[in-house]
């Protein structure tokens, strides 16, 4: 390792080339896995079925990207509608939104409720043991987490239809925990999804609860759009935040739009709200060399504001709102660059390339990116070892 203050002169004759390069796929806005691996029939927990009086064992169905080397992955909980009375989860649309999720980086679990028999009125205890079946499936994945890789304060739910009263009612409203499996373990979510569901009483949202995205027809003949445009007032009357895509024209569990018009809203919206710059948003090309050059994408939400830095040596400070400095502020630590994030897409991709003068063989450069625009946010980190 050559001294510090060799490292310094030779590192003061880095400097920025802005090129026009072609943008690079980022992990968590598109699918950067061709593969995915998909383990079915899993028991989550169990729980009586209120109807029929027996014991019935929570099946759930495990996808991961095939070739993932994260070692704490963002997880989604899917949950099928139906009515409360079918559906389930190895519907076509639920595989196919959870194969999305998953080669965008996500692990996914598709998850089966206790049901009511066709022709039952749905009761608000209907709705309370799916919801208690969904919040065992959240426990479940925080029992899993290291075993499965799983990050368990980067768990997000999304349902359709009465998978999304599913969620929403175990979100927003106090049902308490249930018996349903994995006791001990929180099953709060950081994010819930809601495609054309709705919320018994809007009323018991409140401000500190999970950040809300909502789309819904604006001709559903089976849960009104107004019962959207109520989730929307209530979260606006109480500072949640939230996004809301109505899809003009279209009736009850319009996939087909959704998927054409509105999955990059959720994956963005996700990447927003799960902080998913702090573990994707920042790589470097291979290639690099002294002399030479080093490439670094930079992954972030659009028009941000950025600052590049480097470090010889890592540490990790935990900085309330911002995330962790992995930089180590007793070592050396330079400001490599800054930039602007492109104004599109919604999460912009900006390259720096720095040219790279000789004298760093077998120097490791530590590099982290700090973000400031609709939040405040350090990246992920990357090293390169010239």
């Amino acid at each position: 390792m050559l001294p510090p203050m060799s490292i310094a002169r030779i590192l003061g004759s880095l400097f920025v080339v802005v090129a026009l390069l072609p943008a690079q796929q980022a992990r968590f806005r598109d699918e950067v896995f061709l593969q995915i691996s998909r383990q079915n029939t899993i028991a989550y927990g169990s729980a009586v079925n209120r109807f029929s009086g027996q014991v019935q064992t929570l099946l759930l169905d495990w996808y991961e990207p095939v070739g993932d080397t994260l070692a704490a992955r963002p997880a989604y909980v899917v949950v099928h509608g139906g009515g409360f009375v079918g559906g389930g989860r190895a519907t076509a649309q639920v595989v196919s939104l959870s194969s999305q999720l998953c080669r965008a980086g996500y692990v996914v679990v598709s998850i089966d409720y206790r049901l009511a028999p066709q022709g039952t009125p749905i009761t608000p205890q209907v709705v309370e043991d799916a919801a208690h079946d969904f919040q065992a499936a959240v426990r479940w994945l925080r029992a899993q987490a290291n075993a499965r890789r799983i990050d368990p304060d980067r768990i997000a739910a999304v349902g359709s239809s009465a998978g999304a009263y599913t969620v929403l009612a175990s979100a927003y409203d106090d049902l308490g925990e249930g018996s349903s499996g994995n006791p001990g373990l929180s099953s709060r979510v950081r994010l819930v999804g809601d495609l054309w569901g709705a919320l018994g009483d809007v009323s018991v949202m409140t401000t500190e609860e999970p950040p809300l995205f909502i789309s819904h027809g604006t001709d559903d003949g089976t849960v009104p759009f107004a019962r959207a445009q109520a989730l929307v007032a209530r979260a606006q009357a109480v500072g949640l935040p939230f996004e809301f895509h109505p899809i003009q024209g279209a009736g009850h569990a319009p996939w087909a739009a959704f998927f054409q018009l509105h999955m990059a809203d959720l994956l963005a919206f996700s990447w927003q709200h799960l902080r998913l710059a702090e573990v994707a948003g920042l790589a470097a090309r291979p290639g690099y060399a002294s002399p030479g050059t080093v490439m670094l994408d930079q992954h972030g939400l659009a028009s941000a504001f950025t600052l590049l830095a480097l470090g010889d040596t890592l540490g990790s400070l935990p900085v309330p709102g911002i995330g962790t400095i992995c930089l180590d502020p007793t070592g050396l630590v330079l400001t490599a660059g800054s930039a602007v994030l492109p104004a599109t897409p919604r999460v912009a991709t900006g390259t720096t390339t720095l040219v790279v003068p000789p004298g760093l063989t077998g120097f490791a450069a530590h590099w982290q990116a700090l973000e400031i625009g609709a939040m405040t946010i350090a990246t992920g980190c990357v090293t390169t070892v010239f």
